[in-house]
This record gives structure tokens, C-alpha cells and sequence, in this order.
């Protein structure tokens, strides 16, 4: 018979060194900006819920591939207000609010 069997030394690569300190998640590094502030209750009546959800079915269909949620088309309404400037806004609020 041969001589004795010997397993070979196993060569494993140097590890990597981390860029960051050692985590075991990258949540904190991946998140969504939006998420970080504390969030902001609003009140809306049942025919403003019933909108919302409607302009969000529609804006959904026109974009596919992006997520649209109330939060969203609310956000997007406040730069839309904020375009439209101040004097505008005050007779949107005279006029349906």
C-alpha cells in the first residue's frame, strides 16, 4: 500500500477589508431619504381620500415602472405649489377648501 494520505492545504484568498465599519445589513447606507424625518399626519375627508386614490391609480398607469403612492402625489403636489407660487395657492385654498 501507499503511504499515508494527506489533504492538501487549502489556500484561501486575503480577505476584503471593509470600506465602512463591519455591519450585517446596509440598510442604514441604502435607505430611503424619506424615511429618516418623523412622519407628518394629515387629515383628509372621505371625497379627498377617494381623489388621491384615483390620481394615484392614474399617474400609476402612466408610469409603470415607479411605485406611486398617496405619499407621493401628495408630495409632488406640495413642489406643484410651490411652482405655482403663493398667490395662486391662497385662491386654490379660497376657492376649494
Amino acid at each position: 500500500m501507499a503511504g499515508k494520505l494527506e489533504r492538501p492545504q487549502v489556500q484561501r484568498p486575503a480577505a476584503a477589508k471593509p470600506e465602512q465599519e463591519s455591519r450585517l445589513t446596509n440598510v442604514r447606507t441604502k435607505r430611503n431619504r424619506t424615511t429618516s424625518e418623523t412622519p407628518k399626519t394629515i387629515r383628509l375627508t372621505a371625497d379627498e381620500k377617494l381623489m388621491c386614490a384615483k390620481l394615484t391609480g392614474a399617474v400609476q398607469d402612466l408610469a409603470p415602472s415607479k411605485t406611486i403612492t398617496d405619499s407621493t402625489i401628495i408630495r409632488a403636489a406640495l413642489y406643484l405649489a410651490n411652482q405655482m407660487g403663493p398667490e395662486r395657492l391662497v385662491k386654490m385654498v379660497k376657492e376649494y377648501l
